[in-house]
């Protein structure tokens, strides 16, 4: 987990862009059993099939404890362009409209991080919003809701 999250590169996307320490993972570590323990879902390791190499996080959450449910995705740098990232979509989608039944899942993302916008849209999240973050950056929500809801 630190070797994505405390890494300048790859968090510039994630967050408030600065990386975490150890002592921050841990504590992230404990949210997510928190989570687990609460709705029965959360984030987890991404791991790659072949190797049992752990590349990245994804999970579904509720940042800050909003109803929305919104999917969270970070893999580390030497593991980007490789797909995963659209798995990981693709199967957060399937498994938040049908296995754990919610009528829409967000995501957030920086408006620059063109790739993830990307993502998104390709798997039929649609734009929603645009919010000023207190820092001056600026984070877009995209949507999607589940069929025949």
């Amino acid at each position: 987990m630190y070797d994505i999250y405390g890494d300048f590169e790859t968090v510039r996307w994630v967050g408030d862009g600065k990386p975490l320490t150890l002592d921050e993972c841990a504590h992230w570590i404990d949210i997510t059993l928190a989570n687990y323990e609460k709705r029965g879902y959360g984030m987890s390791a991404v791991v790659e099939r072949l190797s049992g190499v752990m590349v990245g996080c994804c999970g579904i959450v509720h940042p800050g404890g909003q109803e929305v449910a919104e999917i969270k995705y970070a893999f580390r740098r030497d593991q980007w362009a490789r797909g995963f990232a659209n798995e990981v979509v693709l199967g957060m989608i399937d498994y938040g409209f049908k296995t754990l039944k919610l009528g829409r899942i967000i995501a957030s993302v920086d408006p620059e991080n063109v790739v993830s916008v990307h993502l998104l849209t390709k798997h039929g999240m649609t734009f929603v919003s645009i919010a000023k973050n207190d820092d001056g950056t600026e984070t877009a929500t995209y949507a999607i809701d589940a069929p025949n809801a």
